[in-house]
């Protein structure tokens, strides 16, 4: 597929380079609306997702197991530290595919240099579960592993279309007075369900993965998820929420997505109500890089990753 999107300089790593030569961009919302194609479109986003687990040079376990009546995953590596914290992982898939497993690239790095274990609950996905079905498990699940420790310490770890159901998950737990995480990483955020920022614009045809059609294609999906709700309900996104009271937090983004506006004005809200927040722009990189472990680029990230759950 020709474009603008395939040329890269030479400050990114040889193997990003190859890398982003050969992704293929996701599968178009008609796919995923289509009971004809969804199948196909699910298993393809799937298979490509599960591929980066080929690229893990580490120990790991992946055990099905379920918390607040949820099934999900949980990760283990070879590098477990006693009372380190417990990430709880919310994948991404623009809330039609992905999973904890086909997923888990993603997370079981920066397990691995945390020392932390961690849970990936198996949300409902589109069309069989709309908003906020997903909220509402993955609050089922984070409800479950602080009861399930005397002082259990929580990061919440999500990407991609996870970070809007998690960090409106997040909010509701504020709301509701349970007591909060000790921190959470968004990862490629897509917490816009407006589709407004800039860079949906300005680097559409840049993002290998994603086309954004000037913020169309996210408002087409996220009317898709919460088809009652208008999309700027802080529930459905969370960007234009109140922030006061939310735990310190960690983002990183790569510099060709398009929703690396998303990851700005996150960072932004989350500074201007005083919670702690940084931002971590990767020169050159793709949405949800950090499954590919064994580029660079993802290895420093998880790294930084690991150094902030661990500075909590």
């Amino acid at each position: 597929m020709p474009g603008i999107f395939r040329r890269s300089s030479g400050a990114i790593s040889d193997g990003a380079r190859k890398r982003i030569a050969t992704l293929r961009p996701y599968p178009t919302l008609d796919m995923w609306r289509n009971p004809v194609t969804r199948g196909f479109a699910r298993r393809m986003q799937n298979d490509e997702a599960l591929k980066t687990l080929e690229e893990i040079d580490f120990e790991y376990r992946i055990t099905e197991e379920s918390a607040g009546n949820v099934n999900g995953v949980y990760y283990e590596t070879s590098s477990v530290r006693e009372n380190a914290p417990i990430i709880l992982f919310v994948h991404g898939g623009g809330f039609v595919a992905g999973g904890p497993k086909e997923n888990a690239a993603s997370v079981l790095a920066t397990c691995h240099l945390s020392g932390c274990t961690g849970f990936g609950p198996d949300y409902g996905l589109l069309p069989d579960a709309h908003y906020p079905t997903q909220i509402e498990e993955i609050s089922a699940v984070y409800h479950a592993l602080c009861a399930g420790a005397p002082s259990p310490r929580i990061v919440v770890m999500a990407e991609s279309t996870g970070a809007a159901i998690a960090l409106s998950a997040i909010m509701r737990w504020r709301d509701e007075g349970t007591p909060m995480p000790a921190g959470a990483v968004f990862l490629s955020p897509c917490v816009d369900g407006l589709g407004a920022s800039d860079t949906q614009i300005t680097l559409d045809k840049k993002d290998p993965l994603i086309r954004s059609m000037r913020g169309a294609y996210t408002r087409n999906l996220f009317r898709y998820y919460a088809p009652n709700t208008a999309l700027k309900d802080p529930g459905v996104s969370p960007l234009y929420g109140d922030f006061n009271g939310l735990p310190p937090m960690l983002v990183h983004a790569g510099g060709r997505e398009v929703l690396l506006g998303d990851a700005a004005r996150l960072t932004q809200a989350a500074n201007r109500a005083g919670v702690p927040a940084s931002l971590q722009v990767f020169d050159g990189m793709y949405h949800r890089f950090h499954a590919h472990w064994s580029l660079e680029e993802a290895r420093e990230a998880h790294n930084d990753i690991a150094g902030f759950i661990n500075a909590l």
